[in-house]
């Protein structure tokens, strides 16, 4: 993780996975010449599988999907993995949650009580100043953050390079239906990866 202060998550997890993909069905068979319709479940198969992988390689999240950060404890500063974190419209919401040490029970830290850093890559979330986050039981995934992260709602806001990347890839795997074979013993083509490479912004640790 990037801050000095920060700490490693016990979790990670989808809450509400994207409702559309980068790119299209259209796009996909556009780039595949494909001209029929026998086909068209396999693309769509391809095309997640191609937003999965890329979004795993870049370590990054591409269309608005809801994610859950867990912790055993609060840590100085809560950093949101798989940037960017949404910065638009009611997918801006973020939920803190952490078991109180009194009762055992879970509370929900007001909004109030912390900034949100959306400039920061990743996305930090802070207390705000000269306050400090609630005492509560540590214990595992004893705090949860609950946000959402990706460009927008659509493949219009993600990167042309991501989405020409993953248009390659769908192609790819759609004339090689096997991981590797005498032609190609490269399962991922080296142009996918200098797309995707000219665009993330660097592993999380």
């Amino acid at each position: 993780m990037g801050g000095a202060d920060a700490m490693t998550y016990r979790s990670t997890t989808v809450a509400t996975p994207p409702a559309v993909e980068p790119v299209t069905l259209a796009e996909a068979k556009a780039q595949c010449r494909i001209d029929t319709t026998a086909d068209d479940s396999y693309v769509e198969a391809l095309i997640q599988c191609a937003r999965e992988w890329a979004e795993s390689y870049c370590d990054m999240t591409f269309v608005h999907t809801e994610r859950v950060v867990r912790f055993d404890t609060f840590p100085a500063e809560i950093e949101l993995p798989k940037p960017p974190a949404a910065t638009a419209g009611t997918a801006t919401a973020v939920t803190i949650t952490y078991v109180m040490n009194d009762t055992g029970s879970t509370a929900t830290l007001s909004s109030s009580e912390y900034r949100v850093d959306r400039d920061s890559t990743p996305a930090v979330l802070r207390p705000n100043y000269g306050q400090s986050w609630p005492s509560h039981l540590a214990d595992t995934n004893a705090v949860s953050v609950r946000w959402w992260a990706g460009f927008g709602p659509d493949g219009s806001s993600v990167p042309q390079r991501i989405k020409s990347a993953m248009l390659m890839l769908i192609a790819y795997w759609f004339e090689r239906r096997v991981a590797a074979d005498a032609t190609a013993a490269t399962p991922i083509p080296f142009g996918v990866k200098a797309l995707l490479d000219s665009t993330k912004w660097g592993a999380y640790r």
